[in-house]
């Protein structure tokens, strides 16, 4: 885990490998319009990383805003993932490099996303 950083309210199960330059429980990108000026919304949720999870090298996973961000048993997530506050993603789900999926998006079981897409959520 060289060069790895973990942050906030992070919770690794077993046998996580994850590769340098990863960073996981950084806020997540909570902002909201205050009569013209963009203000910081707390983050308050966590990470939760289950077993035999894989995240690639340079990747950033947000904690949540206030439920958590939960990344479930198995999933193997590529080089230069960013997934935001509040993601669920499903056991032995595949990502493939170069996605970002949006805030409070929910991923099934067993999926396979391919590189460069983008997911909205909310």
């Amino acid at each position: 885990m060289a060069k790895v950083t973990l942050c906030h309210e992070v919770s690794l199960g077993a046998r996580v490998l994850i590769h340098p330059g990863a960073v996981i429980g950084s806020d997540g990108f909570g902002i909201a319009n205050d009569r013209g000026r963009w203000i910081k919304v707390p983050q308050l949720g966590r990470v939760l990383i289950g077993d035999d999870v894989e995240i690639g090298a340079n990747s950033a996973i947000d904690r949540g805003a206030l439920e958590d961000t939960i990344i479930a048993e198995g999933v193997k997530l590529d080089n230069l993932v960013h997934i935001a506050h509040n993601v669920k993603i499903g056991a032995h789900t595949v990502v493939a490099g170069c996605v970002g999926i949006a805030g409070s998006t929910e991923i099934g079981h067993h999926c396979a996303i391919a590189g460069g897409v983008g997911i909205t959520g909310h």
